[in-house]
């Protein structure tokens, strides 16, 4: 990485810039700088050839065989605008190296001057550092500095969302839900899971999204291309934060990193065996299905808002951004032990959910309106849960086996299922066709087995146990098959299971 000196300049500012302090000239005039700008060593026939190794900088300007003159490391000049009629100064500054071809046809590089008008060196300084850390991603990755105040819990949850909010352009709703998850990041080792979050979206926002998280998360990782191999080369001893871009995740990636969610499963290779227990968030693509989500994970959506086309996105400062993971180290400092003993509990929902909201409503210390705000936000995330099981053709097979079950059939074969699940779909106008090879399979992985029947095939014995498994699948799947209609209107195993 560059090493950067200041250097006082004539009204005093101070610029960070490789090599040693070039001497400041500010009485050249424009006709100056621009004579100056004539002399390009690239507009110059014959660069001086420099040999270059992979990975290697050459670190001398090259020289120019028909014109001795050198451009000045560091200079002032004057310039007009056509906007204005006071001249503005331009600082001519040699820091950044650029590939040129020379009058042999060879290639080299060589530090041309860029043009950096008084009172932005600031920013052509973050274009260097950025660009130098690229080649070390790590030193690159937000952490604290030290701990600063941050107010109460209610203040700094404030102050969170709004930033992801600039950052991102998402409504309230959606940058609220990242910042409890957010907050979260910073409790992994206090939480009995590791919540999960799903991002979807157009790609754009999927990657906008990514990045404003990683300001504020705790040891914030940027990772594509997610593999065992990979995870297994991360030192989990402190757990990072993945923020990962994975549109293709697969079927068995996404068990996997569901079972991250908790601690204690093992995975390993000839390199010996992890447990990559710890907060992880993935961009799934514009659509995703539900057995690519891994389990235990809220899903948000940041499809683009009606926001005016001419709203962009906001950029933090290296100042702002410092300031919050100071303030984020603080509140886990000083609330660690209060996350761990944390009895809230968001008993309105049902399943993983559940387990999520607990999750993220113990980060939330000493706020009851942030905790109930949060089982209002992830209220609707339930009742979509509910509502595609509901519609799932699980669901629609435990409806046929009720249907048939409350018509008084003391045995059902698969193809009577097969047949009354065609039956609802083709109602709902589904064009959706399924065998009784097919019926029989999600029977079985569903927990209802399937037993000869004599001659006519195989199907279900709708005993007590079979009707009480059948009902409880029902609820759990929306109530499907359970309203109080004729056949099942004095159904006790449908009452209890309402």
């Amino acid at each position: 990485m560059q090493k950067y000196s200041t250097t006082a300049n004539a009204d005093g500012s101070e610029f960070g810039r490789s090599g040693a302090a070039p001497d400041l000239d500010t009485s050249l005039s424009l006709r100056e700088s621009t004579a100056q700008a004539a002399a390009d060593p690239v507009v110059a026939a014959g660069l001086e050839e420099l040999a270059m190794g992979v990975g290697t900088a050459a670190e001398a300007a090259p020289k120019t065989s028909n014109n001795p003159t050198q451009v000045p490391a560091f200079t002032d000049s004057v310039t007009s605008n056509s906007q204005s009629s006071t001249p503005k100064r331009v600082l001519k500054v040699k820091c950044i190296e650029e590939m040129v071809r020379n009058s042999n046809n060879n290639m080299t590089s060589w530090k041309p001057p860029f043009d950096v008008e008084k009172g932005f060196e600031g920013s052509l300084k973050e274009i260097i550092e950025r660009a130098e850390l690229l080649r070390a991603p790590s030193q690159s990755v937000p952490v604290p500095t030290g701990s600063a105040p941050y107010g109460t819990t209610d203040e700094l949850f404030a102050r969170l969302q709004e930033a992801i909010a600039a950052l991102t352009l998402l409504p309230a709703q959606t940058s609220s839900l990242l910042s409890y998850w957010t907050i979260a990041t910073w409790f992994i080792d206090a939480l009995p899971i590791a919540p999960g979050l799903g991002i979807v979206g157009p790609p754009h926002e999927g990657d906008l999204t990514l990045r404003a998280l990683r300001n504020f998360c705790r040891y914030p990782l940027m990772m594509t291309g997610i593999s065992i191999r990979v995870l297994m080369k991360v030192d989990w001893r402190i757990p990072p934060t993945l923020l990962c871009y994975e549109p293709n995740l697969t079927k068995q990636m996404a068990s996997l990193l569901g079972c991250a969610t908790t601690r204690g499963y093992m995975v390993g290779n000839d390199g010996g065996y992890k447990d990559f227990y710890g907060a992880k968030t993935f961009y799934l693509g514009e659509e995703v299905s539900i057995d690519r989500t891994p389990r235990c994970s809220v899903q948000v959506n940041v499809n683009p808002t009606t926001a005016p086309a001419t709203q962009n996105a906001s950029r933090l400062t290296e100042a702002t951004i410092q300031d919050m993971q100071n303030r984020l180290l603080q509140y886990r400092l000083k609330n660690l032990v209060k996350v761990y003993n944390s009895d809230f509990d968001a008993c309105g929902l049902t399943s993983d959910t559940r387990a999520i909201a607990n999750a993220l409503g113990a980060c939330v210390i000493d706020s009851s309106k942030l905790q109930s705000e949060l089982i209002a936000l992830l209220t609707p995330v339930e009742n979509q849960r509910q509502a595609d099981r509901s519609s799932s053709l699980e669901a629609v097979m435990l409806e046929a086996i009720l249907n048939l079950a409350h018509a008084g059939k003391a045995q059902i074969l698969v193809g009577e299922v097969a047949s009354e699940v065609n039956r609802i779909m083709a109602a709902r106008v589904e064009r959706l066709h399924y065998s009784a090879k097919t019926i029989g399979h999600r029977l079985k992985k569903i927990g209802l087995s399937t037993r000869r029947l004599g001659s006519a095939g195989r199907g279900l014995v709708m005993d007590l146990a079979t009707m009480t498994r059948a009902h409880e699948l029902a609820a759990v799947h929306g109530g499907v098959g359970l309203d109080q209609e004729e056949n099942n209107l004095h159904c006790p195993l449908c009452i209890e299971n309402k």
